[in-house]
């Protein structure tokens, strides 16, 4: 039997970045949390090189501390802002970018 969740394998079974990169935009931060290792051997793997920046930010964002008025800082803001267009681009470009 696998260790490895249904969810992973949707994302093993991506055959190009596109689909990669549509599969990092719509998984849950839970589950980018508690698989990070998991997905960013995957990711890896499939040489997803911008994928795994992706999911480093994302990973670093959701373990940011938090200013006063519960907002991330700008500085991961953005982090999280230009990874999440770089993965919309290739995810609704078919891989052509």
């Amino acid at each position: 039997m696998s260790d490895i969740t249904p969810i992973l394998e949707i994302l093993m079974d991506c055959r190009t970045d596109a689909e990669r990169a549509g599969w990092l935009l719509r998984a849950p931060k839970g589950i980018l949390f508690r698989d990070y290792c998991s997905i960013r051997r995957i990711l890896a793997a499939a040489q997803f090189a911008r994928g795994v920046d992706a999911l480093d930010v994302e990973f670093a964002a959701i373990n940011a501390t938090r200013m006063a008025n519960g907002e991330l800082p700008a500085a991961i803001m953005s982090g999280v802002e230009t990874a999440r267009a770089y993965l919309v681009g290739k995810a609704e470009n078919g891989g052509v970018r």
